[in-house]
């Protein structure tokens, strides 16, 4: 038996066996586990260091060159909606809020 490897969920076996064939498509949890095995290692390995790097140096370009112009909402529904999402992201952190963007780049 040198092709087996443990496998120990992290859920029930008996709740995971269920899922697999009533939920998805797949006919035992061997085939499901392979499926999910060979994604991963597909899309971990097949993206290529250099690409990467190449695509970096893109999106900086892009993000340098690009001309950017901060401008007012359009109308107050759209102004609700933009508040609404910075409100939603700066709990998470990371967004600063329209009004402070419009200070510091001298927006009325």
């Amino acid at each position: 038996m040198a092709n087996v490897i443990s496998y120990h969920p992290t859920m029930e076996k008996q709740k995971l066996e269920k899922l697999i064939k009533d939920k998805l498509h797949y006919k035992n949890v061997n085939q499901f586990i392979d499926y999910a095995v060979n994604k991963a290692l597909h899309e971990e390995m097949s993206t290529h260091p250099l690409a990467k790097k190449i695509a970096h140096e893109v999106e900086k370009a892009v993000y340098k060159y690009m001309p950017l112009k901060f401008v007012s909402a359009t109308n107050a529904k759209e102004a609700k909606g933009i508040e609404e999402a910075v409100k939603h992201t700066d709990k998470k952190g990371g967004w600063v809020s329209t009004e402070a963007l419009m200070k510091k780049h001298g927006i009325k």
